[in-house]
């Protein structure tokens, strides 16, 4: 699942901004909208265009606001950055919360290679301003190893 906390600009706030949270239940899958408890609505990407699925009607700036944010998160860009980065290592990079990412690894490859050079250079790719879990598994999940950046 993944959790996004979003602020968006309100001159109608106290504060001069509401908070929100956006959360994606399954990769490639639509967000959910919610300000506190309540589902404001739920957008999609369809055809390289972010659209609201809801009933209730949202304001076009503020879904766009809120598709430009989604977008600049590393999440959607990191998996293909480390499969291009180590593309004779992995077989496949599976997001499983903004925080949390599953590394499978191509057959017959020297896993602890692997390991020394991932761990020396994965940090370099990271821009996140929390810490990123690896969990690293050889292709036949025999062999396993976790690096927190």
């Amino acid at each position: 699942m993944i959790k996004l906390h979003y602020l968006h600009e309100d001159p109608t706030q106290e504060l001069g901004f509401s908070a929100y949270l956006l959360l994606q239940e399954e990769n490639h899958h639509s967000f959910l909208i919610l300000n506190d408890d309540e589902i404001l609505g739920q957008i999609d990407l369809s055809n390289g265009h972010w659209r609201n699925l809801a009933d209730q009607k949202l304001d076009e700036e503020f879904v766009k606001s809120i598709s430009k944010f989604i977008m600049a998160q590393q999440f959607l860009h990191l998996p293909k950055l480390i499969k291009n980065r180590w593309k004779d290592f992995v077989a496949e990079v599976v997001v499983q919360s903004e925080s949390n990412y599953l590394i499978v690894t191509k057959a017959d490859i020297d896993f602890e290679t692997f390991e020394k050079i991932f761990s020396d250079f994965v940090p370099q790719l990271i821009k996140e301003e929390w810490p990123i879990t690896f969990k690293v598994y050889d292709a036949g999940f025999n062999q396993e190893f976790e690096l927190r950046v």
